[in-house]
């Protein structure tokens, strides 16, 4: 847009600015004049409004400048700015409110920072411009560095170095490349993984080193001729799982139970009888004969009530032996008697409960129902109603009714008073009766409900007239046979006695003979098992326990050692299984070695590559540096120095200090400008320009300096907006500066805008930047208010007009 042109700003209820002003701008110059107050600081801030949607200096001073913008007597208002390019027409407007300002439509944002950096110089800025840039630092967002980025065109480099400045430190890089501390955490994570890893590989090193040796002890006790080593652990342990040893031990076991079985029955036949002991004749047994005369005289009786017994308890088996069948059978059958006798008592209590219960609830439903039928015939309002009337009580005065307004003694002889309190007693009375019903009903209703439960609960579980037919024959049969048991019990007692005797009887004749035979063939049975175990056989005169106790200590010998081999072969099996273990763990930890060590390679070789890449930035970063600090200092130090100096000798001719930005000649990275003061004989440099100018020429660098930075620039706003600039200037600089303005405005384009206080100041400047050829223009703007009215804004446009005068002279 630098052929974009102002054409008119129409400004309502803004700052200062009451009504509406109209403002003409379409001229080559604009000249806006008013006292003080009157709002020519107003006017260039609602124009900045316009274009940029802000007002810079306002927000400088106050954050919340907004709510600050609208007239106090006003409740909206808006700014409008027109301008054309070419043919066409722009609009620039912002709306206003006692809440702020909306912005409608205005320039983009580079088009805005142009302006507020480089067309407009607010009146609060040209004593803060120094300051601003010699506080400005370093950095890319500064003012200075976005100066020089646009001057030079430096914005791909800066973008380049901007891009590449996190490499330069490797925590930014962790923190801005994806992948880079994924990589560095997952190397890391490697590196403890892999070093726990061949730690615990070597652990299992050293114990299947350790474990082979003690194998190795072993199998040279157990003379086993295969070589210990990993290799060959399959033969050690078939070796190892031979079955000689235990087969060899089995038999041994075998051997000395059955010495033990000999050394058993021999005992056994010398502690029960001498050598010599006659043998007991079975036909002289008196207990024989006497259980036999038993069994004729009481068997048929005992064998019916056993029957009985079993056909009455199907379930138990009885004992052969009479004493103990009869105690057996009497325990069983007295508790059967108790559970069919408890049975039999409760199915009848549950009979009569049963009857009872039906009865209770029959009167309990009558009650009920009775209540209810009372409780039906009583108004359930009657509470209420009696309320009602008591609250009335308090409005009779005498006789008249107090709602109808009738006078109660024409249809009754008492008066309205006892009338009213006689219903509220009898009201009362039916209230009290009915809570007491409803509690008595509630009470009944409980029984009832408990008492349908009780008949369901006895009806559920209460026996048939049938099955307590049955019980009752069951019980009398338990009872007779309990009682014909009771009158056996001697009997039975007899008759088990004689049983026992007759048994033992029996036993002993038979125990005496099979001892007397194999106390005879037990000498020569030992003596066959001593030849058997590899021992010498009994010699004569050598006792039993002689030759058992040798016997016993050759097979515990060979017992001894057989079961130290087979000791030896299981903890060699055990050890052979062990190192099986570790050897698989091992190759577990070596295939978890590999696959780690290749995934600790891929993550440094990315690192690697990822590390020349940054090494390739840092130097592309440091090239970049180089040049673009080659390329500042030149530009710097030569172009803008240069601008600045003739604009400011131009404005202060007597002035021997110049102002200047100071670059550093050496290289570096960063752009560290500083103001300084240059003496025209040369010399060193003097300080800053604080220091060394007065105040009118530090006003005067001010100034000098943003229009430098205007001209330094392409020209992309072709305006230059300024401020009441010429504060504490004498005549020579004001002459210089109009001078300077004419210059702007004829030969370099610029659309001029400049508002002044003083009037003869006004007058100087209309008459020297009045239009000098026919395309040239001027327009003067003066603004005025008052405590009661509107601002005023009265224009005057001054066109070329050619001097005939000299002609004719």
């Amino acid at each position: 847009m630098s052929d974009l042109v102002l054409k008119s700003l129409d400004v309502v209820n803004f700052r200062s600015i009451r009504g509406h002003v109209h403002a003409p701008l379409d001229a080559k110059v604009v000249i806006v004049h008013g006292e003080n107050g009157a709002g020519k600081t107003s006017l260039l801030s609602a124009l900045e409004l316009a274009l940029t949607g802000g007002v810079q200096s306002l927000q400088r001073a106050d954050p919340a400048y907004e709510k600050q913008l609208l007239h106090r007597s006003a409740s909206d208002g808006r700014v409008l700015l027109r301008a054309v390019a070419g043919t066409s027409e722009h609009n620039f407007r912002a709306d206003l409110n006692p809440q702020g300002a909306h912005s409608v439509d205005a320039l983009d944002e580079k088009l805005a920072a142009f302006f507020r950096e480089r067309s407009f110089l607010p009146q609060s800025l040209l004593g803060q411009l120094l300051q601003i840039y010699q506080d400005a630092g370093s950095d890319a967002a500064s003012p200075l560095a976005q100066f020089v980025g646009k001057l030079l065109g430096l914005d791909r480099l800066d973008a380049l170095e901007a891009g590449l400045k996190a490499l330069i430190d490797v925590r930014n890089v962790r923190k801005n490349v994806d992948g880079w501390l994924v990589a560095e955490n997952e190397r890391a994570r490697l590196d403890r993984l892999l070093a726990e890893q061949r730690k615990a590989r070597r652990v299992f090193d050293e114990q299947i080193q350790t474990i082979l040796a003690e194998l190795t002890t072993l199998c040279t006790s157990l003379d086993i001729p295969v070589k210990v080593h990993e290799e060959l652990l399959d033969r050690l342990a078939d070796e190892l799982g031979d079955e000689r040893d235990a087969d060899a031990f089995a038999l041994l076991a075998d051997q000395q139970r059955r010495l033990a079985s000999i050394r058993r029955e021999i005992s056994d036949a010398r502690s029960a009888t001498g050598e010599n002991a006659p043998i007991p004749a079975t036909g002289s047994d008196e207990a024989t004969r006497n259980f036999a005369l038993w069994e004729a005289e009481h068997g048929a009786r005992v064998s019916t009530i056993r029957s009985r017994v079993e056909a009455a308890l199907p379930d138990l088996s009885m004992p052969s032996e009479p004493s103990q069948f009869a105690e057996e059978a009497l325990k069983r059958l007295r508790t059967e008697q108790g559970q069919q006798s408890d049975r039999a008592n409760q199915a009848r209590i549950d009979i009569r409960r049963h009857a009872v219960a039906l009865d209770e609830r029959d009167v309990a439903v009558r009650q009920r129902d009775t209540i209810d039928d009372e409780v039906s015939r009583l108004s359930s309002s009657a509470g209420s109603l009696g309320s009602a009337l008591a609250e009335l009580t308090s409005f009779i005065a005498d006789d008249v009714c107090p709602v109808c307004d009738r006078d109660f003694r024409e249809v009754s002889g008492v008066t309205l008073s006892e009338h009213v309190h006689g219903k509220i007693r009898t009201l009362s009375a039916s209230s009290e009766r009915l809570l007491l019903l409803g509690r008595a009903r509630s009470e009944v209703q409980v029984t009832i409900e408990r008492l349908d439960r009780e008949v369901e609960s006895i009806a559920a579980r209460m026996l048939g007239e049938e099955a307590l037919a049955e019980v009752d024959r069951h019980l009398a049969t338990t009872e007779r046979l309990i009682a014909e048991l009771e009158g056996l019990s001697e009997v039975l007692q007899e008759g088990g006695r004689l049983r026992a005797a007759d048994i033992a009887a029996r036993r002993a004749v038979s125990e005496a003979q099979s001892r007397h035979v194999s106390l005879a063939a037990a000498r020569e049975t030992l003596s066959s098992f001593a030849r058997s175990v590899g021992a010498a056989a009994i010699e004569e005169g050598e006792s039993f326990e002689a030759a058992a106790s040798r016997v016993d200590q050759l097979l515990g010998t060979q017992a001894a050692r057989l079961e130290r081999r087979l000791s030896m072969r299981r903890r060699g099996t055990d050890l052979v299984a062990t190192i099986r273990s570790a050897m698989a763990r091992r190759q577990d930890a070596d295939i978890q070695i590999a696959a780690d060590l290749e995934a600790w390679n891929r993550a440094e070789q990315a690192l690697g590559r990822a590390q020349i890449l940054r090494d390739q930035g840092v130097a592309i970063r440091n090239a970049v540096d180089k040049v673009r600090s080659a390329i500042i200092r030149r530009e710097f130090n030569d172009r803008l120095n240069r601008v600045w100096r003739d604009l400011f000798v131009r404005l202060a001719p007597s002035e021997p200090f110049v102002p200047a930005f100071r670059i550093p000649v050496s290289s570096t990275q960063r752009l560290q400008p500083k103001l300084i003061t240059e003496h025209r004989d040369g010399g060193d440099a003097g300080g800053t320009p604080g220091a060394m100018l007065s105040a009118g020429n530090l006003n005067t660098a001010a100034l000098t300096l943003f229009i430098a930075l205007h001209l330094s620039v392409p020209k992309e706003l072709p305006w230059l907006i300024l401020d009441d600039p010429v504060q504490s200037m004498d005549d020579v600089h004001i002459a210089h500066f109009a001078a300077l303005l004419r210059t702007l405005s004829k030969e370099h384009g610029r659309q001029i805008m400049i508002a002044v206080h003083d009037r003869q100041l006004f007058e100087y400047l209309r008459l020297e930047l009045s239009p000098a050829f026919p395309d040239d223009s001027l327009l003067t703007l003066e603004l005025s208010r008052g405590a009661r009215r509107d601002s005023v804004c009265v224009s005057r446009r001054l066109s070329f007009k050619e001097e005939t005068a000299l002609f004719a002279a």
